[in-house]
Protein backbone atom coordinates (compact mmCIF):
# COMPACT_ATOMS: atom_id res chain seq x y z
CA UNK A 1 0.00 0.00 0.00
CA UNK A 2 1.58 3.25 -1.09
CA UNK A 3 2.32 5.98 1.49
CA UNK A 4 0.61 9.31 1.09
CA UNK A 5 3.06 12.11 0.47
CA UNK A 6 3.31 14.80 3.08
CA UNK A 7 3.86 18.52 2.55
CA UNK A 8 7.33 19.83 3.62
CA UNK A 9 7.43 21.73 6.89
CA UNK A 10 8.65 25.33 6.90
CA UNK A 11 12.08 25.91 8.39
CA UNK A 12 11.95 27.58 11.75
CA UNK A 13 14.61 30.14 12.86
CA UNK A 14 15.68 30.83 16.41
CA UNK A 15 12.90 31.90 18.62
CA UNK A 16 12.87 35.46 19.68
CA UNK A 17 11.75 36.36 23.18
CA UNK A 18 8.42 38.06 23.27
CA UNK A 19 8.68 41.77 24.01
CA UNK A 20 7.95 42.56 27.54
CA UNK A 21 4.83 44.54 27.98
CA UNK A 22 4.72 46.67 31.09
CA UNK A 23 1.88 45.69 33.32
CA UNK A 24 -1.09 47.93 32.97
CA UNK A 25 -2.60 49.36 36.03
CA UNK A 26 -6.14 48.51 36.61
CA UNK A 27 -8.50 51.41 36.55
CA UNK A 28 -9.75 52.45 39.83
CA UNK A 29 -13.34 53.33 40.10
CA UNK A 30 -13.92 56.95 40.57
CA UNK A 31 -16.46 56.17 43.15
CA UNK A 32 -13.83 54.61 45.36
CA UNK A 33 -11.64 57.71 45.15
CA UNK A 34 -14.37 60.28 45.52
CA UNK A 35 -15.98 60.90 48.84
CA UNK A 36 -19.73 61.71 48.93
CA UNK A 37 -20.37 65.28 49.69
CA UNK A 38 -23.90 64.76 51.01
CA UNK A 39 -25.34 61.78 52.82
CA UNK A 40 -28.41 60.25 51.13
CA UNK A 41 -31.72 60.44 52.95
CA UNK A 42 -32.37 57.64 55.38
CA UNK A 43 -34.83 55.10 53.95
CA UNK A 44 -37.90 53.95 55.79
CA UNK A 45 -38.18 50.64 57.57
CA UNK A 46 -39.95 48.88 54.70
CA UNK A 47 -37.56 50.29 52.19
CA UNK A 48 -34.63 49.16 54.33
CA UNK A 49 -35.85 45.58 54.42
CA UNK A 50 -36.54 45.49 50.70
CA UNK A 51 -33.27 47.18 49.80
CA UNK A 52 -31.32 44.93 52.11
CA UNK A 53 -32.79 41.76 50.63
CA UNK A 54 -32.40 43.08 47.12
CA UNK A 55 -28.89 44.41 47.54
CA UNK A 56 -27.49 41.40 49.35
CA UNK A 57 -26.97 39.20 46.24
CA UNK A 58 -26.04 42.30 44.24
CA UNK A 59 -23.31 43.24 46.70
CA UNK A 60 -22.02 39.71 46.72
CA UNK A 61 -21.82 39.60 42.99
CA UNK A 62 -20.23 43.03 42.84
CA UNK A 63 -17.64 42.12 45.45
CA UNK A 64 -16.84 38.86 43.71
CA UNK A 65 -16.73 40.44 40.28
CA UNK A 66 -14.71 43.62 40.96
CA UNK A 67 -11.47 43.30 42.92
CA UNK A 68 -10.53 45.77 45.62
CA UNK A 69 -8.77 48.89 44.36
CA UNK A 70 -5.05 49.02 44.93
CA UNK A 71 -3.08 52.04 46.09
CA UNK A 72 -1.18 53.77 43.30
CA UNK A 73 1.76 54.85 45.55
CA UNK A 74 4.33 52.34 46.64
CA UNK A 75 6.94 52.93 49.34
CA UNK A 76 10.52 52.26 48.27
CA UNK A 77 13.25 51.72 50.88
CA UNK A 78 12.89 52.86 54.45
CA UNK A 79 9.72 54.80 55.16
CA UNK A 80 10.15 58.42 56.00
CA UNK A 81 9.67 59.00 59.72
CA UNK A 82 6.70 61.07 60.63
CA UNK A 83 7.58 63.92 62.93
CA UNK A 84 5.26 64.45 65.77
CA UNK A 85 4.70 67.51 67.88
CA UNK A 86 7.64 68.14 70.22
CA UNK A 87 10.07 65.95 68.20
CA UNK A 88 12.69 66.79 65.60
CA UNK A 89 13.62 64.27 62.87
CA UNK A 90 17.37 63.67 62.51
CA UNK A 91 19.44 62.72 59.46
CA UNK A 92 19.58 59.03 60.38
CA UNK A 93 15.81 58.72 60.82
CA UNK A 94 15.69 59.04 64.58
CA UNK A 95 13.64 61.61 66.37
CA UNK A 96 14.81 63.44 69.46
CA UNK A 97 12.20 64.73 71.89
CA UNK A 98 12.19 68.42 72.51
CA UNK A 99 12.91 68.01 76.21
CA UNK A 100 15.99 65.89 75.36
CA UNK A 101 17.36 68.56 73.03
CA UNK A 102 16.79 71.23 75.65
CA UNK A 103 18.60 69.10 78.22
CA UNK A 104 21.62 68.77 75.89
CA UNK A 105 21.76 72.52 75.37
CA UNK A 106 21.56 73.29 79.07
CA UNK A 107 23.65 70.49 80.57
CA UNK A 108 26.18 70.03 77.71
CA UNK A 109 27.84 66.89 76.54
CA UNK A 110 30.47 65.10 78.70
CA UNK A 111 33.39 65.61 76.27
CA UNK A 112 32.68 69.33 76.16
CA UNK A 113 32.80 69.51 79.92
CA UNK A 114 36.10 67.61 79.96
CA UNK A 115 37.59 69.92 77.36
CA UNK A 116 36.62 72.98 79.35
CA UNK A 117 38.15 71.47 82.47
CA UNK A 118 41.40 70.69 80.62
CA UNK A 119 41.64 74.21 79.18
CA UNK A 120 40.90 75.77 82.53
CA UNK A 121 43.52 73.58 84.23
CA UNK A 122 46.16 74.43 81.63
CA UNK A 123 45.49 78.15 81.88
CA UNK A 124 45.68 77.98 85.66
CA UNK A 125 49.00 76.12 85.54
CA UNK A 126 50.48 78.68 83.15
CA UNK A 127 49.40 81.54 85.36
CA UNK A 128 51.00 79.88 88.38
CA UNK A 129 54.27 79.31 86.49
CA UNK A 130 54.39 82.89 85.24
CA UNK A 131 53.73 84.24 88.71
CA UNK A 132 56.45 81.99 90.17
CA UNK A 133 58.94 83.05 87.48
CA UNK A 134 58.26 86.73 88.06
CA UNK A 135 58.66 86.23 91.78
CA UNK A 136 62.01 84.51 91.32
CA UNK A 137 63.28 87.11 88.83
CA UNK A 138 62.51 90.04 91.11
CA UNK A 139 63.58 88.24 94.28
CA UNK A 140 66.04 90.53 96.14
CA UNK A 141 68.29 87.59 97.03
CA UNK A 142 68.97 86.91 93.32
CA UNK A 143 69.90 90.47 92.30
CA UNK A 144 73.51 90.87 91.14
CA UNK A 145 75.41 92.47 94.00
CA UNK A 146 79.09 91.93 93.12
CA UNK A 147 81.19 91.53 89.94
CA UNK A 148 84.62 89.95 90.37
CA UNK A 149 87.47 90.11 87.82
CA UNK A 150 90.16 87.41 87.43
CA UNK A 151 93.27 87.09 85.25
CA UNK A 152 94.48 90.68 85.21
CA UNK A 153 98.18 91.58 85.20
CA UNK A 154 98.82 95.00 83.73
CA UNK A 155 95.12 95.81 83.21
CA UNK A 156 93.19 97.64 85.93
CA UNK A 157 90.44 95.59 87.59
CA UNK A 158 88.44 98.72 88.44
CA UNK A 159 88.26 99.69 84.76
CA UNK A 160 87.07 96.24 83.75
CA UNK A 161 84.50 96.17 86.55
CA UNK A 162 83.23 99.61 85.50
CA UNK A 163 82.66 98.31 81.97
CA UNK A 164 81.00 95.05 83.08
CA UNK A 165 78.82 96.38 85.92
CA UNK A 166 76.12 98.29 83.96
CA UNK A 167 75.00 95.31 81.84
CA UNK A 168 75.16 93.08 84.94
CA UNK A 169 72.43 94.96 86.80
CA UNK A 170 69.30 92.97 87.62
CA UNK A 171 68.66 89.34 88.40
CA UNK A 172 71.43 86.79 88.07
CA UNK A 173 68.98 84.67 86.08
CA UNK A 174 68.88 87.33 83.34
CA UNK A 175 72.62 88.06 83.36
CA UNK A 176 73.63 89.04 79.76
CA UNK A 177 76.89 87.10 79.62
CA UNK A 178 77.35 87.64 75.87
CA UNK A 179 76.89 91.40 76.11
CA UNK A 180 79.32 91.69 79.01
CA UNK A 181 81.93 89.60 77.16
CA UNK A 182 81.62 91.82 74.08
CA UNK A 183 82.00 95.03 76.11
CA UNK A 184 85.05 93.81 78.04
CA UNK A 185 86.63 92.14 74.98
CA UNK A 186 86.72 95.50 73.15
CA UNK A 187 89.10 96.94 75.74
CA UNK A 188 92.80 97.18 74.63
CA UNK A 189 94.93 94.44 76.10
CA UNK A 190 92.11 91.85 76.45
CA UNK A 191 92.81 88.79 74.30
CA UNK A 192 89.82 86.71 75.48
CA UNK A 193 87.10 86.95 78.12
CA UNK A 194 84.67 84.58 79.85
CA UNK A 195 81.67 85.60 81.93
CA UNK A 196 79.87 83.25 84.35
CA UNK A 197 77.20 83.47 87.05
CA UNK A 198 78.11 83.14 90.71
CA UNK A 199 75.05 82.03 92.67
CA UNK A 200 73.06 83.51 94.19
CA UNK A 201 74.00 87.17 93.56
CA UNK A 202 77.33 87.48 91.75
CA UNK A 203 79.12 87.43 88.39
CA UNK A 204 82.72 86.56 87.51
CA UNK A 205 84.70 88.00 84.57
CA UNK A 206 87.79 85.97 83.66
CA UNK A 207 90.13 87.56 81.09
CA UNK A 208 93.35 86.67 79.26
CA UNK A 209 95.67 89.58 78.56
CA UNK A 210 97.48 90.22 75.27
CA UNK A 211 101.20 89.56 75.48
CA UNK A 212 103.40 92.60 74.66
CA UNK A 213 106.14 92.08 72.04
CA UNK A 214 107.52 95.48 71.05
CA UNK A 215 107.76 99.14 71.90
CA UNK A 216 107.11 101.65 69.12
CA UNK A 217 108.91 105.01 69.05
CA UNK A 218 107.23 107.67 66.94
CA UNK A 219 108.79 110.70 65.22
CA UNK A 220 107.66 112.99 68.03
CA UNK A 221 109.59 110.91 70.56
CA UNK A 222 106.61 109.24 72.23
CA UNK A 223 106.55 105.46 72.64
CA UNK A 224 103.79 102.90 73.01
CA UNK A 225 103.75 99.21 73.78
CA UNK A 226 102.61 96.92 70.95
CA UNK A 227 100.96 93.57 71.63
CA UNK A 228 101.22 90.31 69.71
CA UNK A 229 98.02 91.23 67.87
CA UNK A 230 99.63 94.45 66.57
CA UNK A 231 97.47 96.70 68.74
CA UNK A 232 98.69 99.31 71.20
CA UNK A 233 98.63 98.28 74.87
CA UNK A 234 98.61 100.27 78.11
CA UNK A 235 102.00 101.51 79.25
CA UNK A 236 101.93 99.13 82.20
CA UNK A 237 102.15 96.18 79.79
CA UNK A 238 105.83 96.90 79.05
CA UNK A 239 107.03 96.96 82.67
CA UNK A 240 109.63 94.26 83.27
CA UNK A 241 109.35 92.88 79.70
CA UNK A 242 112.05 92.57 77.00
CA UNK A 243 110.49 94.21 73.98
CA UNK A 244 111.66 94.63 70.38
CA UNK A 245 112.20 98.32 69.51
CA UNK A 246 110.26 99.65 66.52
CA UNK A 247 111.43 102.97 65.05
CA UNK A 248 109.95 105.16 62.33
CA UNK A 249 112.75 106.42 60.09
CA UNK A 250 113.35 110.16 60.09
CA UNK A 251 111.85 112.01 57.17
CA UNK A 252 109.10 109.41 56.74
CA UNK A 253 106.27 110.57 54.51
CA UNK A 254 103.82 108.10 56.10
CA UNK A 255 104.77 107.63 59.76
CA UNK A 256 101.43 106.16 60.74
CA UNK A 257 101.52 103.65 57.88
CA UNK A 258 105.11 102.72 58.72
CA UNK A 259 104.24 102.17 62.39
CA UNK A 260 101.25 100.01 61.48
CA UNK A 261 103.30 97.95 59.01
CA UNK A 262 106.08 97.26 61.55
CA UNK A 263 103.57 96.20 64.19
CA UNK A 264 101.79 93.89 61.73
CA UNK A 265 105.04 92.33 60.46
CA UNK A 266 106.26 91.57 63.95
CA UNK A 267 102.87 90.18 65.00
CA UNK A 268 102.64 87.81 62.01
CA UNK A 269 106.27 86.68 62.17
CA UNK A 270 106.82 83.11 63.50
CA UNK A 271 107.90 82.95 67.16
CA UNK A 272 111.23 81.25 66.36
CA UNK A 273 112.23 84.13 64.09
CA UNK A 274 110.73 86.87 66.26
CA UNK A 275 112.96 85.95 69.19
CA UNK A 276 116.06 86.78 67.12
CA UNK A 277 114.89 90.22 65.95
CA UNK A 278 116.86 93.08 67.52
CA UNK A 279 115.47 96.24 65.89
CA UNK A 280 112.82 97.07 63.25
CA UNK A 281 112.63 100.25 61.19
CA UNK A 282 110.51 101.55 58.32
CA UNK A 283 109.67 104.77 56.52
CA UNK A 284 106.66 103.49 54.55
CA UNK A 285 104.36 100.49 54.52
CA UNK A 286 106.50 98.57 52.03
CA UNK A 287 110.10 98.93 53.30
CA UNK A 288 110.14 97.22 56.69
CA UNK A 289 113.72 96.26 57.64
CA UNK A 290 115.08 94.62 60.79
CA UNK A 291 118.33 93.32 62.29
CA UNK A 292 118.48 89.58 62.96
CA UNK A 293 120.88 88.15 65.56
CA UNK A 294 122.71 84.95 64.58
CA UNK A 295 123.71 82.10 66.84
CA UNK A 296 127.45 82.70 66.25
CA UNK A 297 127.22 86.26 67.48
CA UNK A 298 126.91 88.10 64.19
CA UNK A 299 123.92 89.91 62.65
CA UNK A 300 122.26 90.12 59.29
CA UNK A 301 119.97 92.74 57.86
CA UNK A 302 116.66 91.45 56.48
CA UNK A 303 114.70 93.57 53.97
CA UNK A 304 111.21 92.30 54.63
CA UNK A 305 109.14 94.68 52.51
CA UNK A 306 105.39 94.83 53.30
CA UNK A 307 103.38 92.67 55.66
CA UNK A 308 102.16 90.16 53.02
CA UNK A 309 103.34 86.52 52.69
CA UNK A 310 104.75 86.44 56.23
CA UNK A 311 105.04 82.64 56.43
CA UNK A 312 106.77 82.29 53.05
CA UNK A 313 109.19 85.10 53.80
CA UNK A 314 110.09 83.58 57.16
CA UNK A 315 110.88 80.20 55.52
CA UNK A 316 113.09 81.86 52.88
CA UNK A 317 114.99 83.86 55.53
CA UNK A 318 115.71 80.76 57.60
CA UNK A 319 116.89 78.92 54.48
CA UNK A 320 119.29 81.73 53.50
CA UNK A 321 120.83 82.38 56.90
CA UNK A 322 123.81 80.16 56.08
CA UNK A 323 124.52 81.88 52.74
CA UNK A 324 127.34 84.43 52.49
CA UNK A 325 126.47 88.07 52.69
CA UNK A 326 125.10 90.42 55.31
CA UNK A 327 121.77 91.34 53.66
CA UNK A 328 118.85 89.06 52.82
CA UNK A 329 116.16 90.69 50.66
CA UNK A 330 112.85 88.82 50.75
CA UNK A 331 110.61 91.69 49.67
CA UNK A 332 109.88 89.38 46.72
CA UNK A 333 109.95 85.94 48.37
CA UNK A 334 109.80 84.06 45.05
CA UNK A 335 113.03 85.79 43.95
CA UNK A 336 115.11 86.44 47.09
CA UNK A 337 118.44 88.21 46.94
CA UNK A 338 121.51 87.94 49.23
CA UNK A 339 124.42 90.40 49.13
Amino acid sequence: MARRPTAPRPRQGPRRPAPSVPPQRRPVAKAARQRPTEAPPAPTTAARSVSSTASAPRSRSASSAAPAPRSRSRSVGRPRPISTAGEKPMADGRSVPADGRLRELVVGRPWRRRRRLILAGTAGTLLVLVAALLTVVFLPALQVDEVTVDGTGYLDEAEIRAVAAPPAEGSVLLLPTGEIAAEVGAMPGVASVEVERIWPDGARVSITETAPIAVLTRLDGTSVVVGEDGQELPAAAGEGETLVPLAVSSGSADPDGAAAAMSEVLAEMPTTLRGAVREVSASTRSDVTFELALEGGGTKTVVWGDAHDAELKAEVVQALLGQPGSVIDVSSPVAPVTR
